[in-house]
């Protein structure tokens, strides 16, 4: 397990045993601060840590909020730690409740611990124990930090780790020096509270809260001291209205879309899966929320191996139009406001962004400039707002030029993997997705006569020129002999890349009924035979090793999806005795018989038939079976960017954006048509 926990501007990652592992701040993303706490329980002459093997640990959220709650178990205690951050201030809460499950009372002391490590370039800092304040201090050239609790703290320690005076052997032998001052490159600090819990027949709960305070200080260190400290007062006098406040801001979100919540995925199931999927449903919104700024850029992942904390157009602009079939369209406001402000003069957008808008890799990816465009359009169909229309109709029409001269000379940029340079089958049907986007916002704003000039009207033709030249140019992807798309052409790759489905699914520029998409979705498929099941990016894929990832998955389930709507028109949709929780990927008779059942389908199309209750059937069951492969591997609700090919465990970045706005949309809509351009 594993979880964040964040209010758009201060966000922590904590592992599964409940360690805060590091803080964003002050933006999402940017900078990173290394935390490095834990907690220790010192009784019976032994200090036992948080996170060692003595403890059952178990980790969830609060249901229909950002408040994650880890349970830890042995003979003796039962200790809850409810961690958040507080949506009116940049406050990080721990909360630690303690039972005694003896039969006598105990003598414990409890030890909170730190190794801060403040900015993305750590330096050398200051750490102090404030006696008056009752809290530790802690500080750098541009950072200060407190630490603190409503508990009257028993003793401290503040050294310098690695060394005599380090706070962390200090727990291990159970007893703090009480050293008030360490000034280093890695110092360290712990405060203790002595308790005595009695058993728990009696029913007594100690509860200890214990706040982190992060701010700027721009070389006033006075000014530091006085914000920090009061906004310390603050979390001690009003802690249950700020909890409560908290607990209240997270689920109103999911209240006041609960109309929007309606998952149209396996009507035929029972109620309690059904709730499943909605809960999934309500994770991936709340999840995606903490990845958004204020300021409109929304990070890709709170990742640091690898590091992903940074605003990638495609995966944000997958994450607005996620949010908005759920009815949250304020994000998407902000998200394109950001966008505009960040648009290069040629209507591009380089490849991605530190959360305030300054570019980080100035690379080019053609298809983030379509993906762009395209989440404008579905914005639209979802708010009817044509005054968010005209407000962004110069980015859409300057982006739309910098497409049509892109496949005019057909320019080479990164694929979507971020790997190979050349013309991708991707990269081109983002394009036609973003160019017909562009074109339909024309005609709205046209019919509402907003400032259409005669140049406008010449962008649009040139548009739907090059539209028609796609559509043509597609064709020279098409490998007859294989029966199936290229990757990409100048130079030519032949390998079967599950983005190829781009094609298709949302873009359309092949439709999904095309014997020719059929024959290379099937490929997909049929390319992976990964232990654990799922799809991956493509044959030979060595990130990470070669995983199946969640988007890819996702991506073929929903193709599937589309085309089992379009083929079973006019016919009933096949009656399958079919478990949708089974998933049947191991390397045994039913993928073998799926593999055969594929083959036979890829002759058929060959030959110029299409037989469609095959098609429809194979393709209506392993939709239900890759979108339960996938909803069985979040963990604690959380999808990760892969999952390990062998052992199921998650794998690189989690949570994962773009794989949260996937599976909003793969079981959220029973009609997907809102999504093509």
């Amino acid at each position: 397990m594993v979880g964040i926990v964040g209010n758009g501007k201060l966000l922590a990652k904590l592992d599964d045993s409940g360690t805060i592992e590091y803080l964003f701040y002050p933006q999402l993303g940017f900078e990173k601060h290394i935390f490095d706490s834990a907690f220790a329980l010192h009784y019976d002459s032994k200090t036992r840590w948080h996170w060692d093997y003595s403890w059952n640990i178990t980790q969830k959220y609060l249901k229909d909020t950002n408040v994650l709650k880890t349970i830890y178990e042995n003979d003796t205690f039962l200790i809850t730690s409810i961690d958040y951050i507080t949506v009116s201030h940049d406050i990080l809460v721990k909360k630690l409740s303690i039972i005694n499950k003896s039969e006598e009372k105990k003598h414990i002391k409890l030890f909170f611990y730190e190794n801060l490590r403040m900015g993305e370039h750590p330096g050398e800092n200051n750490v102090k124990f404030m006696k008056d304040n009752n809290c530790i201090v802690k500080y750098d050239n541009k950072y200060i930090c407190s630490i603190g609790s409503n508990r009257k703290v028993s003793s401290y320690q503040c050294g310098v780790r690695y060394s005599d005076s380090s706070a962390y052997k200090d727990i291990e032998n159970g007893i703090l020096k009480e050293q008030e001052e360490a000034r280093g490159t890695i110092t360290d600090s712990a405060l203790c509270w002595d308790i005595v819990v009695n058993p728990m027949n009696i029913s007594q709960k100690i509860t200890i809260p214990i706040y982190i305070v992060m701010r700027e200080h721009g070389g006033r260190y006075d000014r530091g001291f006085i914000e920090v400290i009061n906004t310390l007062n603050i979390a001690m006098k009003n802690r249950k209205d700020l909890y409560n406040m908290t607990l209240t801001y997270w689920r109103d979100i999911l209240e006041n879309r609960q109309n929007n919540l309606n998952i149209t995925f396996l009507k035929d199931h029972e109620e309690h899966k059904r709730l499943k999927y909605a809960d999934v449903c309500k994770r991936s919104i709340l999840t995606i929320m903490m990845l958004c700024s204020p300021m409109g850029g929304i990070i890709a992942s709170p990742s640091l191996y690898p590091d992903y904390r940074y605003v990638w157009n495609r995966d944000g602009s997958y994450m607005v139009v996620a949010l908005d079939i759920c009815g949250i369209t304020h994000v998407g406001e902000k998200f394109f406001h950001w966008c505009k402000r960040t648009q290069n003069k040629d209507g591009s957008w380089t490849q991605n962004y530190y959360i305030d808008g300054n570019p980080r890799f100035t690379g080019m990816q053609n298809d983030q400039i379509g993906t762009t465009l395209w989440a404008i359009l579905i914005h639209y169909r979802v708010t009817n707002d044509r005054v968010f229309l005209k407000k962004y109709w110069d980015m859409v029409r300057k982006g739309a030029n910098y497409l049509a001269d892109t496949v005019k000379t057909l320019s080479p940029c990164y694929d979507l993997w971020e790997e190979k340079y050349g013309v991708f089958a991707y990269t081109l049907g983002a394009t036609y997705g973003g160019l017909k986007s562009a074109c339909k916002i024309f005609k709205v704003l046209e019919r509402e006569n907003f400032k259409i000039d005669s140049s406008c009207k010449r962008d649009y033709s040139k548009w739907l020129s090059t539209i028609e030249n796609l559509r043509s140019i597609i064709n020279g992807f098409y490998l007859e002999e294989e029966c199936r798309f290229a990757k990409s052409i100048n130079p030519l790759d032949k390998t079967i890349d599950t983005s190829i489905l781009g094609l298709s699914f949302p873009y359309n520029l092949i439709p999904a009924d095309d014997p020719r998409m059929i024959s290379t979705a099937l490929q997909v498929e049929s390319a992976y035979s990964y232990l654990v099941g799922g799809i991956g990016r493509y044959p030979g894929d060595v990130y990470f090793g070669g995983n199946p990832w969640i988007i890819t998955t996702l991506w073929l389930a929903m193709y599937y999806k589309k085309l089992v709507d379009l083929l079973s028109k006019g016919m009933n949709t096949p009656s399958l005795n079919f478990d949708g929780d089974s998933v049947c990927y191991e390397d045994g008779e039913d993928s073998v018989e799926d593999k055969k059942e594929i083959k036979e389908i890829i002759k058929s199309l060959k030959e110029g038939n299409i037989p469609k209750d095959r098609i429809v059937s194979h393709c209506y069951k392993k939709y239900h079976q890759l979108i339960n492969w996938v909803l069985n591997h979040c963990y604690n609700e959380l999808f990760p960017e892969q999952i390990h090919k062998d052992s199921g465990a998650p794998f690189s970045a989690i949570p994962l954006g773009w794989s949260h706005a996937f599976a909003i949309m793969a079981v959220h809509l029973d009609n997907y048509d809102i999504l093509m351009p």
